[in-house]
């Protein structure tokens, strides 16, 4: 008998555990896409699609920003919101906005500020395809982490296994992610000593 192949998202709604999951994912970026207008309006440089900055819970949704002038901004525009909410066809009750300033960000800030170097070119794509993978290692650590012993989580201990290999490689082959890297993990360089 010859196994027949399927996508890993047809797999993941099929687990009882993912599939939970998966539902709230996609009703997050249903909730998402009905008030991306609205934030490029009150907050041109927050972007809802982004992978965690929007949760939806029962009938609570959770906007996820960096910053509190976005989170006092989206909390303004609250009813103009949950009204392009409602026209989509999503039950919201109540928008709670908060900021969280760990998050991975697309250009390195840091560098830009402490170097007056701002990434342009390659260094801005390097920096970007970076936050990409930190950011889908991180997402299979935690589902990794929710599904039990079974093939499915075997592929994706794999897939992390896989994308931390990749990471390695651009820190060796990255000269300025390699250093960007070492002054984040070197408590010395944080505070001027060599």
């Amino acid at each position: 008998m010859i196994p027949t192949t399927r996508r890993i998202d047809q797999i993941l709604t099929d687990s009882l555990l993912a599939a939970p999951l998966i539902a709230r994912l996609a009703a997050a970026r249903q909730a998402a896409q009905a008030i991306a207008l609205i934030c490029a309006e009150v907050a041109p440089d927050f972007d809802p699609m982004q992978p965690g900055a929007c949760d939806l819970r029962e009938k609570t949704l959770r906007i996820w920003v960096r910053s509190g002038a976005h989170s006092t901004k989206l909390r303004q525009s609250s009813p103009r919101l949950v009204a392009s909410l409602q026209l989509h066809g999503l039950e919201i009750n109540e928008i709670k906005v908060g900021v969280q300033p760990g998050r991975v960000r697309e250009n390195p800030a840091r560098n830009a500020r402490n170097s007056g170097f701002a990434p342009t070119g390659n260094d801005a794509i390097t920096a970007i395809t970076s936050a990409n993978y930190l950011a889908a290692l991180d997402a299979s650590r935690k589902l990794a982490l929710a599904l039990p012993e079974s093939g499915l989580r075997a592929a994706v201990d794999r897939l992390k296994a896989a994308i931390d290999a990749r990471l390695a490689r651009m820190r060796e082959s990255d000269q300025s992610f390699e250093q960007q890297n070492h002054e984040e993990n070197d408590p010395g360089a944080q505070s001027g000593q060599k």
